[in-house]
């Protein structure tokens, strides 16, 4: 019985660390905030990404294999830095001659047209009831700090409710118990 119980705990724990999501950083007035888009694959696909970087070391748990390190300088958007993770750390620095063909960073980021949203509370998810009675998580929506930015020059900055929805909202969620939103 021990012995199952510790190679269900090691698979657990190898199932857990098979997908390791490494959120890009967006740097405003000096802080540093994890969001979930990534202005490179307004440049690039993310196939075309991963195949620029094939040759590169990198953690294979990782999905997109690199983080970008953004910031808001003056009303432009710069790339400090793209990094590439070992698993346990993100620090090695990838060459910008891969993607870029520039010697080095910082890189105004003139190929972005987009908004990158700095979350400002937590996720707040929403849930119904399906048919047979049981609570489903539907999506999520939470306060974020938008920027708007067209060829990487900063044009709006906004506070709004960002919404995610997976699936439709069902007519039972307004009701339910486990609702909110």
């Amino acid at each position: 019985m021990r012995y199952f119980c510790i190679s269900l705990l090691l698979w657990f724990s190898t199932v857990t660390h098979a997908a390791i999501h490494m959120p890009d950083q967006f740097i405003v007035d000096g802080v540093p905030h994890d969001v979930d888009s990534s202005p490179l694959e307004k440049l690039y696909a993310a196939d075309e990404i991963r195949l620029k970087l094939q040759n590169q070391q990198q953690c294979e748990a990782e999905q997109r294999g690199y983080k970008g390190v953004w910031e808001l300088k003056g009303q432009q958007l710069f790339l400090n830095t793209l990094l590439q993770s070992d698993c346990k750390t993100t620090t090695a620095s990838i060459d910008p001659k891969l993607l870029f063909s520039e010697k080095q960073y910082p890189l105004k980021a003139n190929w972005f047209t987009g908004a990158i949203k700095v979350p400002l509370t937590d996720k707040d998810y929403k849930h119904c009831l399906t048919d047979e009675g049981s609570d489903e998580t539907i999506g999520y929506a939470y306060l974020a700090m938008v920027y708007e930015f067209i060829g990487g020059e900063l044009v709006k900055q906004s506070e709004q409710i960002v919404t995610e929805n997976w699936q439709r909202p069902r007519n039972n969620c307004a009701n339910v118990p486990t609702a909110r939103v």
